[in-house]
């Protein structure tokens, strides 16, 4: 993009004014979206018959075996203790965690970009992602894990002096005790804290993270020794630990075959959402709750992820400076945390993406932060996306929060022939 004079925005205050309104707007469109009829569906839906039944076991006793670390299931458990093994119950903490993902975002684009535009972007995006939003309404761990994600992230930047370290390990320890597949995110956090004069002291502080995890672990096995029978329960408690791990790691590799999996490659593309809930009702009416994204952030900021690696590879060829360029740190983080993904055995879908996925967005904040300052009507082309991103978002969201619809209107959110199932012919 060739560089011209940053407009004037003082002159031109309607454009800043009308990004400011209408990441407002996405602010309460997200926060409705995650909240409105929590309870419903009524029932369990997809993999929500094993994880609030296994938060709920830590409270009762009962013994069960999940692969997972066990903070998400904790967090999910504290919502069931205050409201009840209900629908809202297993729901309600991942829906808090989802309403505060959206300021911590703004919170972590004003740090990161250091411009106001790109932290109103970043929340804005965040808000009206649809599969956020799902994950916020479903008492899974996956928009739990996003939520501690952005935390570490933000922590790093924040980091001003040598003590603080203390805090993104902390919170790298936590958000790996959700889900194993966070760990890779230790790479761009210190990079990031090696650009900044803090490599050795974030590598002589990496056993935090290991303690940290490891108590989370250790706390789950003095709840609930994992597993009903000899081979956890007749040992103490730290060669329970070892046991979980050892089993743990022989289970995440089985292939477990389903016609809603999808490859890693096709992740980016959003090919095969997941189809969590669908019910038909005697009005002629249909409620589905599919697991598909915004279509304009998630398909602009795969575009985002690929031009901005061209553009890191370019200023590399050209001998230009990169390693302090702001998309090295987005760059490295979407690989390394897509790269576990490539050779594994296991059978994968698109909520493994997530984790992933921010990194994405930060690519497209990027650009258009930048059409925003270097372009004469940059402004007022963010802003018509970021409209469109609201009104795409209001769009999908019956589809995504189990309203009521007709099936007609079912068949026209149906953008790509790979979204179609069965249930809706």
């Amino acid at each position: 993009m060739r560089r011209v004079e940053s407009p004037d925005v003082s002159t031109r205050p309607w454009a800043d004014y009308a990004v400011v309104f209408i990441a407002t707007f996405a602010l309460a469109i997200g926060v409705f979206a995650r909240l409105y009829k929590l309870g419903l569906p009524p029932q369990p839906v997809w993999d929500e018959i094993y994880f609030p039944v296994f938060a709920e076991s830590y409270l009762s006793g009962a013994p069960f075996f999940d692969l997972h670390p066990p903070l998400g299931k904790f967090i999910i458990a504290f919502g069931i203790a205050l409201v009840g093994d209900t629908p809202i119950g297993w729901r309600s903490m991942p829906a808090l965690f989802g309403c505060a993902m959206v300021p911590l975002a703004a919170v972590l684009g004003w740090y990161y970009f250091k411009e106001r535009v790109a932290a109103l972007l970043l929340a804005t995006f965040i808000a009206c992602e649809t599969m956020l939003i799902v994950y916020s309404r479903i008492g899974l761990m996956d928009g739990i894990l996003v939520f501690f994600m952005l935390s570490t992230l933000l922590s790093a930047l924040l980091v001003r002096r040598r003590e603080q370290i203390l805090w993104p390990a902390v919170l790298l320890g936590l958000t790996i005790a959700v889900k194993w597949a966070a760990f890779p995110l230790a790479v761009p956090v210190g990079y990031m804290l090696w650009r900044r004069g803090f490599l050795k002291p974030f590598l002589m502080t990496l056993w935090v993270p290991a303690v940290v995890y490891s108590s989370v672990v250790l706390v789950g096995q003095v709840a609930n020794p994992t597993g009903a029978g000899r081979f956890f329960n007749d040992n103490n408690v730290f060669t329970n630990v070892v046991q979980w791990h050892r089993q743990a790691l022989k289970n995440v590799s089985r292939a477990v075959p389903n016609d809603q999996a999808s490859p890693w490659w096709s992740w980016p593309l959003m090919t095969r959402p997941i189809l969590l809930y669908y019910q038909e009702y005697a009005t002629g009416k249909v409620a589905t709750i599919l697991a598909v994204g915004n279509p304009l952030v998630w398909w602009a900021s795969t575009g985002a992820v690929a031009v901005g690696a061209f553009e890191l590879w370019r200023r590399f060829v050209t001998s230009r400076p990169i390693l302090d360029h702001p998309l090295m740190p987005i760059v490295i983080g979407y690989v390394c945390l897509m790269l576990p993904w490539i050779p594994g055995t296991r059978i994968p879908y698109i909520y493994n993406y997530l984790p992933i996925y921010p990194f994405a967005i930060l690519a497209l904040v990027y650009w258009l932060s930048r059409l925003w300052r270097y372009r004469a009507w940059g402004p007022w082309a963010v802003f018509a996306f970021a409209v469109c991103v609201v009104v795409a978002a209001v769009y999908f969201l019956p589809m995504t929060a189990a309203l009521p619809m007709s099936h007609e209107g079912l068949r026209q959110h149906i953008w790509l022939g790979s979204w179609d199932r069965v249930q809706f012919e």
